[in-house]
Order: C-alpha cells, then structure tokens, then sequence
C-alpha cells in the first residue's frame, strides 16, 4: 500500500512538472509575439513565419494530450473488453440529423464562396442564424426546466446538486438566448437605456460591454462542455469521485455534431483559445473513430473531421470576402446553440435513465 502511495506521488509530481513546462513554453511564445492578450484582439489570420512555429507548438500540445487519453482508452479496452462510455450505436434519426448538419454546413461554405455578400447578411443582427441561434436556447433551457420541474418530487442519489446543475443550466441558457435578442428590444422598440447605450452596439444586452472577453469564455465554455468533457468521459478520463454527475455530460453524437464550432474561425484565428481547441477537436475525433463504435459512426466521425479542416482552409481562403471580420462567429454561435439544444435532450434522458 505504501509502495501505490509513493508511485502516485511521483507520478503527480511527474505530471505537475510537464505541465509547468508546458505552461513555460506557451506563456514565453504567447509573451514574445502578442504580449500575453494581444491575440484575442481582431486580425486577419496570420499563417507564416513565428506564427505558424506557434500553430505547430499547439498542433503537438494537442497531440500529446488526446495520445495520452487515447492511449489509456485503447489498454482499457483490451483490459474490459470495450468502453462502457459512449458505446451504444447512434439511432437512425441521430445519423439522419448528423447528415443534415453535415449538408447544412456545406451549404453555409458555398454561400461563403458564392454568395459573400448574402453569407454576410444571414450574419446581421437580428437575421436568420441569430434568431434560429436564440430559438435554439429557449428550447434548451425549456427542456431542462421542465425536467427540474418533474423531478422535485423524487427521490435520488445526488439529489441536491443534479437539482442545482438544472437550475443553473436552464437560467444560463434562457439568459443566453435573451441577450442573442437583445432582450427583445427590436420586436418591442424600446428606446436603449442610457446605461447601456454605452456598450459596443448600443443595445439592451450585456455582453457588449466587453464583447471581446464573453466571446472568449463562451467559445471556451462550448468547447469544454460539448466536446472537452465528452471526450474525456468515453476515454474514461472523468474522476470516479464525480460519478453521479456524469447525467450533466453530452453524448459522442452531441459531440460529432457539435465540433463545426470550432472551424468557424477567421478574426479570433490568432487566439490561443480558438486554436488549441481546434486542433483537440480534430484529434478527438481521430482517436473516437478509433475507438469502436459500428463501421457506420466511424465514418461518421471522421467525415466531419473532414468537414473541420475544409471548413477552416475555406475561411483563411475565402474570409477576406466577408463584409465584417467578425460575420464567421456568429454561424460559430449557431453551431454553439444548435450543440447545446442536442445538450439539453442529453441530459434529460441521462436523468430518465437515472432518476
């Protein structure tokens, strides 16, 4: 027992040091070409020189991270006889929606090349994608709040925080699809408040106040939740200590589709925060299609792999044809929303099953 005790020790401090240094490296190449912050700002993607030495560094980082889960992953699988997590095969109306997703973002990347100008459009502020973007969170947040509702009564494990999570959930989701609308200040036409008129677009929301800073930590939070997480928990990466809470993690289905998030990328390409979990996507879906699974989702898998990387070379080709820098993001937001509809119809059959 001693003995297990000192090698987890040195294992941890094995670990802690790897990532110290890791973290060394990235903040020394982030300092000498940005000053720390400098690539959230907007830019046009910058693919040469230091910069590309930069994308290479990220490109390894994520090598190194998802080898390492997909190598535990592969001798747990040899160990049990096949992961536990995940392992069901998708039904015919998940490969049916996959394939329409699929399509939908073929079609976004023909307009983008095209039909620029009417690929900017569906963009504007209060357009299609943004509308489609808000309906998509209230029916999330109506989906769990409706499932909080219809379980107050029971009695479970972990009761209390399944209860706070759901609460939580539905509030953050409702609070995202409003400020996607501005609070409905153009259905109603009320005048801006002269508090908020202040902010970036002059309108009743918040998160133009500091635009730059909710973008960040909402792609980041998207890619944790949608694609991060569910990652993990296939690869049986997720602590035993949470077990109970896994009802809050999304599906590899939720994931598959859900990753087009990460390739709508064009004036936050420079952003640490946009390329990591880019490059993480395309290796997660590498090693899922590894992983087992029917021929049919394996394919499925790296077909949208496929789609990231033609995605993301159609922006650095194509982008400069946008009428604003920023038009990607907002079918990055769709694609955000549209993943964390998916999410909720997750959780609520996770609690079905475990309620």
């Amino acid at each position: 027992m001693m003995k297990s005790h000192t090698l987890t020790n040195r294992l941890w401090s094995k670990y802690f040091w790897l990532v110290l240094m890791w973290l060394a490296i990235a903040l020394s190449i982030e300092f000498s070409l940005y000053r720390l912050v400098g690539s959230l700002s907007e830019d046009i993607p910058r693919l040469y020189g230091s910069y590309a030495l930069r994308s290479l560094y990220f490109i390894l980082s994520s090598l190194l991270i998802v080898g390492v889960c997909h190598t535990k992953a592969v001798k747990k699988q040899r160990q049990e006889g096949g992961l536990c997590a995940g392992k069901a095969p998708w039904r015919k109306h998940q490969s049916l929606l996959a394939i329409g997703i699929f399509l939908l973002n073929f079609l976004f990347l023909s307009l983008l090349f095209l039909a620029p100008s009417l690929f900017s459009t569906l963009a504007f502020e209060g357009s299609l994608v943004e509308t489609l973007s808000a309906i998509f969170f209230f029916v999330g947040s109506a989906v769990l709040g409706t499932k909080f509702c219809g379980i107050v009564r029971k009695r479970f494990p972990n009761k209390i925080l399944v209860m706070v999570g759901l609460g939580c959930l539905t509030f953050i989701f409702f609070v995202i699809a409003m400020e996607e609308v501005s609070w409905f200040q153009r259905v109603l036409e009320f005048e801006t408040p002269e508090t908020f008129s202040r902010n970036l677009q002059g309108e009743f929301n918040i998160h133009n106040f500091a635009t730059k800073m909710f973008e960040n930590a909402f792609y980041t939070g998207a890619f944790v939740c949608l694609i991060g997480l569910p990652f993990l928990y296939s690869v049986s990466a997720i602590p035993q200590k949470l077990k109970g809470l896994e009802v809050f993690l999304g599906s590899r289905f939720t994931l598959c589709v859900s990753s087009l998030l990460v390739a709508y990328n064009y004036h936050y390409w420079n952003s640490f925060s946009t390329q990591l979990p880019y490059f993480l996507t395309l290796l997660v879906l590498a090693s899922l299609s590894r992983l087992g699974g029917t021929q049919k989702t394996r394919r499925m898998y790296m077909a949208f792999l496929c789609m990231l990387v033609m995605t993301q070379l159609s922006f650095f080709l194509q982008g400069d044809a946008m009428s604003r820098l920023w038009d990607a993001t907002e079918y990055k937001e769709f694609f955000i929303a549209l993943g964390f509809l998916l999410y909720s119809f997750d959780v609520r059959r996770n609690l079905l099953l475990y309620v």
